[in-house]
């Protein structure tokens, strides 16, 4: 190979490994908790996992090839996934969803973007539970990193309310 491929392919290999630790970098600032993880032969390349389990649910992050993310997130309090999705996304944006997530019983919202070839899904848990899912996938990694940052965000304003209130 000459040597002035050689140069730029090394080159782009340090721009992508750049870019790669950066998307890991904004992620891991956006929701806290998140901590790298082994990553399984069949995964991405980057696997973040809830190293606090229980604080704001259980799961994992994963950064592919393209620097897309994948968020699966199980265990998350509905009010948190409700305030969150709503202040991401503005209300009924959801499909099943005529009005706030907050008004909206237990069940699956979804929504699939045309534009990125994200898909988006949340699922509330019955009052029994009070706690739900939220899957995001081959989202890039701004997007996630804006839900995951509102998910942390909504988790902390109902804490200090539950505070305030007592």
């Amino acid at each position: 190979m000459k040597p002035t491929v050689m140069k730029a392919l090394q080159e782009w290999k340090d721009a992508f490994d750049h870019l790669q630790e950066s998307a890991v970098n904004a992620l891991r600032l956006a929701l806290p908790g998140l901590d790298h993880t082994k990553t399984s032969t069949y995964c991405c390349p980057v696997t973040l996992n809830i190293s606090k389990p229980n604080d704001l649910g259980n799961g994992r992050v994963c950064v592919d090839e393209d620097t897309r993310a994948t968020v699966e997130l199980d265990d998350v309090p509905n009010s948190v996934i409700a305030e969150a999705v709503d202040a991401v996304f503005g209300i009924a944006w959801f499909d099943q969803a005529d009005g706030p997530l907050e008004d909206a019983g237990p069940g699956t919202y979804s929504y699939d973007d045309e534009e990125t070839g994200a898909e988006y899904e949340v699922v509330l848990g019955d009052n029994d539970t009070s706690t739900g899912r939220v899957y995001v996938g081959y989202v890039p990694v701004p997007y996630a990193a804006e839900l995951l940052d509102a998910i942390s965000t909504a988790r902390d304003r109902q804490e200090q309310r539950a505070t305030a209130g007592d």
